[in-house]
């Protein structure tokens, strides 16, 4: 495939994740009652990953009670034989994630040792994709999950994927953390956000920096920084990612602003907050 084709069906999947990210919030706010596994594979199909998998790692619980927890699109074939060769001891991927701050590509996974090879040869044969992308996400009660989106793109079709959606990915994987653990507390939908600092977290929402808020809205750097931390200790949040995917599943923000076009002005926006 030519690359100018690999680039643009990249940049073609980036609707089908706001898509899902709105899925997402329907079934925090309890408006999808589908559960969270029939939702992810939906996920999945729409936004072109194989698998979505997320797994949520407790310091004072041992990995095989977390593995019960683990919400998978995975086959029930490959589960059954996850479970009985005991791989969530070895597994390369939660070693690696249990000590990751950021993104990371399964690439990158260290596979120096026969049974890490093993291990991804054997996924690989169940149909678990050849490509993989881990996303940690924490929370201000410690609570640390791992999100993680595997495929079967070639190598250069990935690259161009994750360069393209990789923002956006890991907004969505705050909210699949918070669709999994929806029983625990958001902030009221009574959280008021002025209007700047909406317009910036819809902007933030939408994958710009500081710096392209500043310029789309004609304000400074330093104002922009402001707003935003300001909205992210009104919501409780720990980082700006924290803080879209919060303000987007309580209504802090409207949910319908992350499909807009991200080419409207500033004019554009100041009517939508109005």
């Amino acid at each position: 495939m030519a690359y100018s084709a690999i680039v643009r069906d990249a940049a073609a999947s980036t609707e089908h994740i706001d898509s899902a990210a709105l899925r997402l919030t329907d079934a925090i706010l309890g408006y999808n009652e589908q559960d969270l596994v029939t939702i992810l594979k939906l996920i999945a199909t729409e936004i072109g990953v194989r698998h979505i998998a997320y797994l949520r790692l407790a310091s004072n619980k041992s990995t095989d009670s977390s593995l019960f927890t683990a919400i998978v699109t995975y086959s029930p074939e490959w589960q059954s034989r996850y479970f009985l060769k005991q791989y969530v001891n070895i597994d390369p991927v939660i070693a690696h994630g249990s000590n990751a701050l950021l993104p990371f590509d399964w690439e990158v996974v260290p596979r120096d040792n026969p049974s890490s090879r093993g291990f991804f040869e054997d996924a690989v044969n169940f149909g678990m994709g050849r490509n993989g992308l881990s996303i940690p996400v924490r929370n201000r009660r410690g609570i640390f999950s791992l999100v993680s989106f595997s495929s079967e793109h070639s190598h250069a079709e990935w690259l161009a994927y994750k360069s393209a959606n990789m923002a956006r990915l890991q907004l969505l994987s705050v909210l699949i953390d918070s669709a999994a653990n929806k029983s625990g507390k958001l902030p009221a939908r009574g959280v008021t956000l002025s209007r700047r600092e909406e317009q910036c977290l819809i902007w933030a929402a939408r994958g710009k920096t500081y710096q392209e808020i500043a310029d789309i809205l004609d304000l400074s750097f330093g104002s922009v920084k402001s707003h935003l931390d300001t909205a992210r200790h009104k919501l409780h949040c720990i980082n700006l990612t924290h803080a879209v995917a919060v303000a987007v599943a309580s209504g802090a923000i409207p949910a319908t602003s992350l499909m807009r076009s991200e080419v409207e002005g500033n004019n554009a926006d100041e009517a939508m907050v109005e």
